[in-house]
Formats: C-alpha cells, sequence, structure tokens
C-alpha cells in the first residue's frame, strides 16, 4: 500500500498529539512564575512537530517503539523550540506561527532566560534514559546545539556568502536537528551501527531539503500562511540559496529590493525552480539513505516524510 502526503500528515497529528500530551504531564517547578509561564508558552505551540515524529518513526523503522522513542523526542522538541526562540530574538521577530513572539510578549532577557530553562529541561528529560542511553542521546543533543549555534553565527558574522558558506550554514543550522533526531531514534529503537549511520545520513539530507524549501517559501509564500513576515530572508541579507543563485547570475539583491512582489517572482522564477531541483535532489539521497533498514511501515513513512519536507508549504 502506498504512502501518500495525507498519510504523513496524519502521523503528524497523532504523534503530535502524543509529544503535547507528554510534555503537558512535566512536572517541573520553575520560579519565579514570570519565566514558568513563558516556557509554558513556548511549549504550547502548535506545529507540525516534524523533527520529533521523525525521531519516533525512526525508532519504530529498527524495530522500537513509540512509548521508547517519547523521551528524547520532547527533549528534541524543547531543542528546537529554544532554537525558535533564538531565532526570532536575532531576527527581532514579532510573529510566529500567528502568535506573538517571546522577545515581543516579555521582552529579549526574558526569552534569553527561557531559553537556560528549556535546556535545563531537555538534559533531565534525556536522564529519564537508562544511563548508557542518557550519555548518547546526550551527546547528539549537545552536537546538534553546538551546530546551531555555529550556524547562527557565521551568518552572523559573514558579509559576502559563497555557495560553500550556505551550506554549511544550512547543514549547522537546520539539518543537525534533523541529523540528531534520526539518529536518536536510531539509537533508542536498537538500531544496528549500519540502520543508526543510515538514519544519521537520512536526517541530514532532509534537513538541508527542509532549508532549501524554507528558501523558495520566503519567495513564493503568502506571510498569512508561513506565519512569518514576506521576504523576510532578503530584507536581512539571509544567506539563502534562492539570493545566491540569483546573486551568480547577475541579479543584485537591491534590485531584488526594489521590484514588486510579481516583478520579483518573474526575475526570480529560475532561480527558485533550481533551487527547488537541488532540494529534490537532497530527498532522493535521503531516501536512498535508507537502503540498509528493512522494508517496513516505517520506512515507507520515512519516505512519505521526505516527500513532505518539499512540497510543505509553510
Amino acid at each position: 500500500m502506498t504512502t501518500t502526503s495525507g498519510d504523513i500528515e496524519k502521523l503528524f497529528e497523532s504523534r503530535g498529539a502524543l509529544i503535547e500530551k507528554e510534555i503537558s504531564l512535566l512536572s517541573v517547578k520553575i520560579e519565579p512564575p514570570e519565566l514558568a509561564e513563558i516556557v509554558r508558552y513556548a511549549l504550547s505551540q502548535h506545529g507540525k512537530k516534524v523533527r520529533a515524529s521523525l525521531l519516533t518513526i525512526a525508532c519504530e523503522a529498527v524495530g522500537g517503539s513509540v512509548t521508547k522513542a517519547l523521551i528524547p523526542a520532547v527533549m528534541v522538541e524543547m531543542i528546537h523550540n529554544t532554537s525558535l526562540i533564538l531565532d526570532d530574538v536575532i531576527d527581532a521577530s514579532e510573529m510566529r506561527r500567528g502568535r506573538k513572539t517571546i522577545n515581543s510578549r516579555w521582552g529579549n532577557d526574558m526569552a534569553l532566560l527561557a531559553c537556560d530553562a528549556m535546556i535545563a529541561l531537555a538534559i533531565r528529560q534525556a536522564m529519564k534514559a537508562d544511563m548508557e542511553m542518557s550519555v548518547a542521546i546526550i551527546e547528539c543533543a549537545s552536537d546538534s546545539l553546538l551546530n546551531l549555534a555555529e550556524g547562527e553565527a557565521m551568518e552572523l558574522i559573514h558579509k559576502d556568502f559563497t555557495t560553500a558558506d550556505y551550506y554549511r550554514i544550512a547543514d549547522n543550522k537546520t539539518a543537525s536537528l534533523f541529523r540528531a533526531s534520526a539518529e536518536v531514534g536510531a539509537l533508542v529503537g536498537g538500531g544496528s551501527k549500519k540502520e543508526i549511520a543510515a538514519l544519521r545520513d537520512y536526517g541530514r539530507n532532509i534537513g538541508i531539503a527542509f532549508q532549501i524549501r524554507d528558501d523558495v517559501l520566503d519567495f513564493r509564500q503568502d506571510g498569512n500562511v508561513t506565519g512569518k513576515p514576506e521576504l523576510i530572508d532578503l530584507k536581512m541579507n539571509r544567506p539563502t540559496i534562492v539570493l545566491l543563485l540569483a546573486q551568480e547570475n547577475g541579479v543584485a539583491r537591491e534590485k531584488m529590493l526594489s521590484l514588486g512582489r510579481e516583478e520579483l517572482l518573474r526575475e526570480l522564477a529560475p532561480h527558485l525552480d533550481r533551487a527547488e531541483e537541488i532540494a529534490r535532489e537532497y530527498v532522493e539521497t535521503a531516501k536512498n539513505c535508507l537502503k540498509p533498514l528493512k522494508d517496513s511501515r516505517s520506512k515507507d513513512m520515512l519516505i512519505a516524510l521526505a516527500d513532505f519536507v518539499i512540497a510543505r508549504n509553510k
């Protein structure tokens, strides 16, 4: 039976509900109450939980269970939400997913303190596993957190970006958590070294494809759909693959900023098409990474998830 995009959407919904329930059961006392409120606000966002869901599917794909995967899945969701808060602080964003950002409601100082609290909660979550598994999970998570910081710093420090810079930043800033999610899922599921390596590589490739799709959506999608300001990457001079492809072909950023939306889309059409083609290449590479895994419904879901990454509209 073929796995469809509808199937993967339903899976995100069901796994997301399980993860949200697990989050709601966390009974960690945080003082003062204002900080506790911010952490609750951060963890109550109803996104698709793609990374956490990926972890649960990867676990099942090597013979594990959703139950085994829930503890580290919550950890991944906390890390992801921390990265979103940091993004919003750096970008001075006021809205995310149709809600006011933490920095716009409570200020940058409290937003950064909430990040500290959530990282602490993520570590506590990892420690709920047995000792050997806790060490492995924390190692994966810490690598991902360091990579995220490195990617953000590269983006802030560099001024003139090359395509090589772009892929390094995408690998660190976006793909690292996808890679860690797939790897941790394989670890807690009891996967072999070959299966763990295969899922790690799969996660990296869909992570880069995910970032490229984000770059395309910044130009093609309405901000009301994405939940982010329109053309934010272009306005902030972020190193997106679309911007770099256009500049390599003689389209200056200043010209892009001077054009109306429809004119801009016409000007960038070939570069947007090329970016989508590159994303598809990464997705095909990701699917090929799954060859060492036994055929199963979970493997089919991983394939469908890869396709979802480049088909999504937000």
